[in-house]
């Protein structure tokens, strides 16, 4: 069911209004025509209140919202500074968030708890079939490498993924961090008997759809797991000439280096 929803955004600095959806409007209204007079008359508010407003604004505001141009061919008006243009782009962009998260209350599969689980699902888009998010539980630097062990609900053991040191600190990762990562379909192994070469990010799964997609097969592989009820799926790109066959019981294995970490600062 389509819901008709309203939400007004307020911002506050110093425990005083900034910003409400009528200031906004009128700083919107000053941006179109340049002149404080006609933009108080398209908002349908007084010119002593959109002075008011503006004055508000003005005295808390970190940087000047409004500048003033003398003379020209139109005889000089107004125009919002370059703080003011950002201002009303991130205000669109919090109005466009908030509606964005009061429409996953309606998907009662997605878990409110997490900050990154909710707003990947709502703002994220991907090519790569298979996302997990996790936590990290463990850091070992090797050289300009960084191993990030990491512990994913449903899953029987730890999966390890390799990125570089730089990277490591860009996105600020620490023990109990959460973070999801990417697996491309055709980044996922098949094995029919368990890698012994020392391989890692190894995993039972069961074959339990098989579609012909041309000159390969898409599959989709059950995690076995019989310590939860959590169902993890994964999703292979496989040459028909491997011929899996469907509730075939095989192993996986994801190299470290072709999986895609992504967190929140």
């Amino acid at each position: 069911m389509m819901l008709n929803t309203e939400i007004l955004l307020t911002i506050k600095l110093q425990e005083q209004l900034f910003v409400d959806p009528k200031r906004i409007r009128l700083l919107k209204e000053i941006q179109k025509c340049g002149s404080i007079n006609q933009a108080a008359k398209n908002a349908k508010v007084s010119y002593k209140s959109a002075w008011d407003h503006l004055a508000a604004m003005n005295e808390i505001s970190p940087r000047p919202l409004l500048e003033r141009n003398v003379g020209g061919k139109n005889g000089g008006g107004t125009e919002l500074t370059i703080y003011a243009q950002r201002l009303l782009q991130l205000y669109d962009l919090l109005e466009q968030t908030q509606e964005k998260a009061f429409h996953i209350l309606q998907d009662e599969s997605l878990p409110l708890d997490s900050v990154l689980h909710a707003t990947a699902r709502f703002s994220l888009q991907s090519s790569a079939r298979n996302q997990f998010f996790g936590e990290i539980v463990n850091l070992r630097h090797q050289n300009i490498h960084c191993f990030v062990d990491i512990q994913i609900k449903g899953f029987p053991s730890l999966l390890t993924v390799s990125i570089t040191e730089k990277s490591a600190v860009r996105l600020k990762l620490v023990l109990g961090k959460e973070v999801m990562m990417m697996i491309k379909a055709p980044w996922v192994k098949v094995h029919r008997e368990h890698p012994t070469d020392n391989v890692i990010n190894v995993f039972p799964v069961t074959a339990q759809k098989i579609t012909d997609k041309g000159n390969v097969e898409e599959v989709i592989l059950n995690l076995n797991h019989n310590d939860t009820e959590e169902t993890v799926e994964f999703c292979a790109t496989l040459n028909k000439s491997e011929n899996i066959k469907q509730q075939e019981k095989i192993w996986i294995s994801i190299d470290p280096e072709q999986v895609i970490l992504a967190t929140l600062y």
